[in-house]
């Protein structure tokens, strides 16, 4: 039995070039791609509603506890819409940056990580621009450094960055005096 030629008649070389672009264009796609994915899920992660407390389910029974969930996902507000209100009440803002704490411990991948991470600083961001508090231990110059690395990112949603800008700002100012 007589095989078909599947080079369709290119030398090896010539094989070996296309396999080669091949190659070349997914890195390119990978890069790209590192940056949508991480905006996509920081859009993800920001329609969600803040989970309850841990500490809040343990004192229920459990089909108490999955139903005010349930009631708490369909009547909540979402996480983006929580940071970026000046008049969210600061055990939320202070809940959101334990919930952006713990999704970056269990972060599974470096995009995940970083979602994570810029959750955690919106909060942050969220606490010393509408509140007049900092809620981290961190200086107002390392805070600020954090928020302008953040603005920068292509992935960062607006809302996010002009919050991050404004509590960037806020820590400039603090930072010199």
């Amino acid at each position: 039995m007589k095989k078909d030629s599947t080079t369709f008649g290119l030398e090896p070389e010539q094989v070996q070039r296309l396999f080669n672009i091949g190659r070349d264009t997914k890195k390119a796609d990978k890069r790209v791609g590192g940056a949508e994915r991480k905006a996509e899920i920081l859009h993800r992660r920001l329609s969600e509603t803040l989970p309850l407390d841990k500490s809040q389910v343990e004192m229920l029974p459990a089909v108490l506890g999955n139903l005010c969930h349930t009631i708490g996902l369909l009547a909540g507000e979402t996480i983006l819409s929580l940071v970026k209100n000046p008049s969210t009440d600061m055990s939320l803002i202070e809940r959101i940056k334990r919930y952006g704490k713990e999704l970056s411990t269990r972060a599974k991948s470096e995009a995940e990580h970083e979602v994570a991470t810029a959750i955690y600083y919106a909060a942050i961001a969220n606490a010393l621009a509408f509140h007049d508090l900092r809620i981290t231990k961190f200086s107002y110059k390392k805070l600020e450094m954090a928020f302008s690395r953040l603005v920068k990112e292509e992935w960062i949603s607006k809302d996010l960055s002009v919050l991050f800008k404004i509590a960037g700002k806020y820590c400039k100012d603090r930072a010199k005096s």
